[in-house]
């Protein structure tokens, strides 16, 4: 399958997404396109080329972060070179969802391939030290942990993922081609 992303629009099918989680369900048919047009968050969705032009396989939500005080940990304070700054610039993966119908068939590692790479453009624009993500339940965690997160100290839910883990999972992706 090959997949085309893009910001949600009017002409995607919301309606018709459905990824077995209620509340993921209802923030893309809800609020995701308030919260664009607020330009409070970023919602991409990942269409089928060879599909439905207005059929949502999958999407995502990207917003800023901002790590204050102590919330970054150490090892990625040290990892990022990061010192005794007080507020680190990060970003926050507060949404991502497939469509049952398209659930194992690797529409997720795509997600978060387009994830890393808007992630690492953000990087070289305003800075972002690491990815989190609060992930809905266990089976999202395995699946977070397949990247490489970590959970976060001090944080029940929050995982984190560093920037240079990020960078170097680009450039394997970019090498296998």
């Amino acid at each position: 399958m090959r997949l085309r992303f893009e910001p949600l629009g009017d002409r995607h099918d919301r309606a018709a997404f459905w990824c077995g989680h209620k509340s993921a369900d209802e923030f893309l048919k809800r609020i995701a396109r308030q919260r664009q047009d607020r330009l409070i968050g970023t919602t991409i969705v990942a269409l089928d080329s060879a599909g439905d032009p207005r059929r949502i396989v999958g999407y995502f939500t990207l917003l800023p972060h901002e790590f204050r005080g102590e919330e970054l940990p150490d090892p990625s304070r040290k990892a990022g070179r990061i010192g005794k700054l007080h507020v680190v610039p990060g970003a926050l993966l507060a949404q991502l969802g497939v469509d049952q119908e398209f659930q194992e068939q690797g529409v997720g590692k795509h997600l978060m391939r387009n994830v890393f790479e808007r992630v690492a453009g953000l990087a070289d624009k305003w800075g972002c030290a690491a990815l989190v993500t609060d992930p809905i339940d266990n089976r999202a965690r395995s699946f977070y942990e397949g990247f490489d997160f970590i959970q976060m100290e001090g944080h029940p839910t929050r995982m984190i993922l560093s920037m240079g883990t990020i960078v170097a999972a680009l450039k394997a992706a970019q090498a296998q081609h």
